[in-house]
């Protein structure tokens, strides 16, 4: 196994692990929640986090052959928990305690898949990283449009 290297389907398997993780973790929340917009707010977003795992799973489905397979030079640490650390909420989080968590999470993809696009090689490569950006940057539009409302 590369140390020094990782597989793109190692960074398409981390962007579907933590949305899951963020999913589970809002899914939680709403649990113990009282609040009833809180509620609402957190049952969305978990929904928003399974609908962009399923995506991510749908577009893994969808990339042509050997693609997931590449090499990239780029390494980062991709560990879900420290993002989950970074990202963490209160046990009775505000909903704007939410919507920074919320939007933290989305800035950590939209930041990993910027800077791999931008350290690509390859076109087929650096085109999948930039339809991931893009997608995570859609998703912190629409969070940032549910604060607003």
């Amino acid at each position: 196994m590369r140390s020094c290297c990782k597989q793109v389907r190692e960074f398409v398997d981390f962007g579907k692990h933590l949305h899951a993780r963020i999913a589970a973790l809002y899914e939680d929340i709403r649990e113990q929640s009282e609040l009833e917009r809180v509620k609402m707010l957190l049952e969305h977003l978990s929904r928003h986090e399974h609908h962009l795992e399923q995506t991510l799973a749908r577009y893994e489905k969808g990339v042509r052959g050997g693609l997931l397979e590449a090499w990239l030079e780029y390494s980062p640490s991709l560990d879900v928990d420290a993002v989950m650390n970074a990202c963490a909420l209160p046990e009775h989080p505000s909903t704007d305690a939410i919507f920074s968590a919320a939007l933290a999470f989305d800035d950590t993809l939209v930041k990993l898949y910027r800077e791999i696009a931008e350290k690509a090689h390859d076109t087929h490569t650096k085109a999948l990283f930039q339809d991931l950006r893009q997608l995570e940057e859609q998703e912190k539009i629409q969070v940032s449009r549910a604060a607003m409302s």
